[in-house]
């Protein structure tokens, strides 16, 4: 009986600590390519799962129709350990790894909206009468 005890907490506790020690990512398939490239370009990340989930959501934007530039700001605005420079390159590594269909599209900033058109000034002058004292 005691015996049947100490296997039972073996098995708990390698159970407990399988997950501890489990790759979150993978090692194959498009996270490991995607943690590999980063890695590659000198991209640090503390969390590879939390980098790959960030991944993933860049090119949900982009399939949902957003801008790759507004992608890239978001990226970096959420992340202020990023420049711009890091916020592009993490965006393309991602649309490497998950969405290709989105390289090689043109970055550019959306265009402003159009201006509205103004009445023009009303500029209010006294009138002066020439020879009125």
């Amino acid at each position: 009986m005691r015996m049947l005890i100490v296997l039972a907490g073996c098995a708990g506790l390698i159970g407990a600590a399988a997950p501890a020690y489990a790759d979150p990512v993978g090692t194959s398939g498009a996270d490991a390519s995607f943690i590999a490239a980063l890695n590659k370009a000198g991209i640090t990340y503390q969390d590879a799962a939390a980098a790959v989930g960030v991944g993933k959501r860049a090119c949900e934007l982009m399939d949902e129709g957003s801008a790759q530039v507004d992608v890239i700001k978001s990226v970096s605005s959420s992340n202020p350990g990023f420049t711009m420079d890091g916020a592009a390159q993490f965006t393309m590594i991602a649309a490497s790894a998950y969405c290709p269909q989105h390289l090689g599209q043109q970055v550019t900033q959306t265009p402003p909206p159009a201006p509205t058109p103004q009445p023009p000034p009303i500029i209010d002058i006294p009138i002066i009468t020439p020879g009125a004292a």
